[in-house]
């Protein structure tokens, strides 16, 4: 699982049927610090989640089959819960 950064929306003006009624967002990965890591990723999302929120994600391609459905998803990146608050570890 990844902690990623919600930075913006994707707009499409077609999807592939299994992508209805999905949000695709835009995550930049972050460490624990929520310094940026890597290249941003495109995430589905069926939560809610916004633009600054840090959502936890999963690269699974079951995390996308079992969210949707449909075995032929072309996607993998999926919100799978909203960071509240994170804490420091002493």
């Amino acid at each position: 699982m990844i902690l990623a950064r919600i930075d913006g929306t994707v707009t499409a003006t077609a999807k592939h049927k299994s992508l209805e009624n999905l949000c695709m967002l835009i995550g930049q990965g972050v460490n624990e610090r929520g310094e940026d890591v890597g290249e941003p990723w495109i995430l589905l999302d069926k939560l809610g989640a916004g633009l600054g929120d840090t959502v936890l994600v999963t690269s699974e391609g079951d995390g996308a089959r079992k969210l949707t459905g449909h075995d032929t998803i072309p996607a993998r990146m999926v919100v799978i819960g909203i960071v509240d608050r994170g804490e420091e570890r002493k």
